[in-house]
């Protein structure tokens, strides 16, 4: 419950809406709780003589106050309902921009069904709270009120016996939240489990059928479906049977005001009009009585998806501005010398693990530098810490001869076009997704100039609507090269400083990765390179290579010279050879 007070700055915002809600509430139960009064004196003035008038002017009554109760209760809705939704219109847009700070590690470890789950159906459990959850809580607070008043000030013993129910019914209240509250946490983390396995066989459907999953698949769903059923099923029996029991006690109440009442009546103390409009306020109660159970339902559920959500609002990245400094507009590329000191690097979730140990080297401005090594050797993991993806934990990165972490993150990402290795394409057109960066959304000498030095521009030309062909889901409608050359397009349509590809051409072959690379030196003389590729074919131009070796620089200097060293890397470059003059013949 404690973390539904998160919510407060939401409420504030829209805190005179609230009130005049709050007061239309308030205007609606009194002509609710008032009309009766007029109907029970209808029935008091046909004990004795009467004339039509009389009944007509207390009817009249009746209906305008039924009437005024009917316009108000319109106005709550109109006025909590609605704010509500804007509330979750602003919770919605909190959440996303809390999810776009954040760290990639905290992808590393989140589910994106799991995200999608919390911003979804939690936020609507929340939204519940903050519309029908309040409404009905301050209508039935002030339902009772003014029908407990009137019915004092017709009988207090016949309220005493009305009310006899009540300890019984705080007592169901109180139980039966703890429970609802338990059983909504694991629906709503049934229902992430779901979305997190959709979402992944959808994305996957390929693998799924290539490797004749789905019918492992189908039962894994089932599984997690007959959970999410069960749970289900099982709130539902504990919600009816609340409401069983609640009705249950709002009809016994009945029993004890008839016969009591009836019995006044006898002697003469209460009229028939009064006993009527007492019954008539009972019955009034019997609503108040069953929302009580309804919005302990609804508060419960928000409690807990309101946990779920601070979860992740309290989340927080771990990689920062941390400059106070001036330094420079964010659309300016930083420039200079590129300069590793001492990088030390473990992953957060593999902190005894060392990636990479005393890494130290420069790259001075507009020169092509290749990082070569085996798998694993930390060569991705060392250029994921030149746009801050992660920080390292112990050296430090300077451009120029500032701290890359004293530097606003817009302008440091705004000098680094990555293409990293797992290619990632919008569902929107090619123009777009080349222009993503620059956010022109124009067919201009930019997105051309860089789609033919990727080499992606006679493709392009291919399709019916050239630039403007429309992309599936991760762009699957163009082959594995053609997604490589596009996300490239789209670094070099960025104009960075310092472009870093990160084996962003193994899905082409061997030639045109050759012809793209040189496309690269000569298209872009003045741009850092930093390439990551295992075809020494390609990288053997460039103006420097280090290779890597568990983590560490095993040899560093131009290919003749790493050759003449006869160490690691001629090894790799002697394998290579071997395996084209063995493909050759083949």
């Amino acid at each position: 419950m404690k973390n539904l007070l998160a919510l407060k700055p939401y409420l504030l915002r829209y805190r005179k809406t609230l009130a005049w809600g709050a007061v239309c509430v308030i205007a609606t139960n009194f002509f609710a709780v008032a009309a009766p009064r007029f109907l029970g004196d209808a029935i008091d003035i046909m004990a004795r003589s009467f004339s039509m008038d009389e009944i007509m002017s207390k009817v009249g009554l009746y209906i305008l106050f039924s009437a005024l109760s009917g316009i108000t209760l319109y106005l709550v809705r109109q006025l909590i309902i609605v704010t509500s939704r804007e509330i979750e219109y602003d919770l919605k847009n909190d959440y996303y921009a809390h999810l776009q700070t954040l760290s990639t590690t905290f992808y590393d470890r989140t589910g994106s069904g799991e995200l999608i789950s919390r911003g979804t159906n939690d936020l609507n459990a929340v939204r519940d709270f903050l519309g029908p959850g309040i409404m009905y809580s301050i209508n039935t607070l002030f339902r009772l009120l003014f029908a407990i008043g009137a019915m004092v000030s017709i009988s207090p013993s016949l309220t005493f016996f009305a009310l006899l129910p009540a300890p019984f019914l705080s007592f169901s209240v109180y139980r039966t939240g703890l429970s609802i509250q338990k059983r909504s946490k694991r629906i709503q983390e049934n229902y992430a489990s779901i979305t997190n396995l959709v979402q992944e066989n959808i994305s996957g459907i390929r693998v799924v059928r290539n490797y004749n999953r789905e019918l492992v698949e189908t039962g894994r769903f089932e599984a997690l479906n007959r959970e999410y059923y069960d749970n289900n099923l099982g709130l539902a029996k504990i919600q009816a049977g609340f409401m069983a029991i609640l009705t249950a006690l709002t009809a016994l109440s009945l029993i004890p005001v008839i016969w009591a009442g009836g019995l006044n009546v006898m002697k003469g103390s209460m009229t028939i009009g009064g006993i009527a409009q007492f019954v008539i306020y009972v019955t009034m109660l019997s609503w108040p009585m069953i929302s009580i159970g309804w919005v302990t339902n609804i508060v419960q559920k928000a409690a807990a998806a309101q946990t779920r959500l601070k979860e992740i609002f309290d989340a927080r990245p771990n990689v920062t501005d941390e400059s106070g400094g001036n330094h420079g507009p964010a659309d300016e590329p930083l420039k200079g010398t590129v300069a590793f000191e001492g990088i030390g690097f473990s992953y957060p979730s593999q902190p005894d693990k060392r990636v990479l140990s005393d890494i130290s080297f420069t790259i001075e401005p507009g020169t092509k530098v290749a990082i070569v090594g085996a798998t694993g050797s930390g060569k991705s993991t060392l250029i994921n810490l030149l746009p801050r993806l992660y920080d390292p934990g112990e050296g430090r990165i300077t451009i120029g001869g500032a701290d890359i972490r004293n530097v606003p993150l817009a302008r440091l990402r705004r000098t680094v076009g990555f293409v990293p290795q797992t290619n990632f394409l919008f569902s929107d057109t090619i123009r777009r997704n080349i222009d993503f960066g620059a956010g022109r959304h124009e067919t201009g000498p930019d997105v051309i100039e860089a789609s033919r030095i990727a080499m992606l521009y006679d493709d392009v030309m291919d399709f019916p609507e050239k630039f403007d062909t429309m992309l599936g889901e991760k762009g699957i409608n163009l082959s594995g090269g053609q997604k490589q050359r596009a996300c490239i397009a789209r670094a070099l349509c960025w104009d960075p400083a310092i472009l870093v590809l990160d084996d962003a051409l193994s899905a082409v072959d061997t030639a045109t990765e050759a012809r793209i690379f040189d496309g690269l030196l000569e298209k872009l003389p003045d741009t850092t390179v930093v390439l990551i590729s295992h075809r020494i074919s390609t990288i053997r131009n460039c103006d420097r290579i280090i290779v890597l070796h568990e983590g560490r620089i095993a040899e560093s200097g131009t290919h003749d010279e790493l050759l003449r060293n006869g160490q690691y890397y001629a090894d790799l470059y002697t394998r290579q050879l071997l395996e084209e003059e063995i493909s050759a013949i083949n």
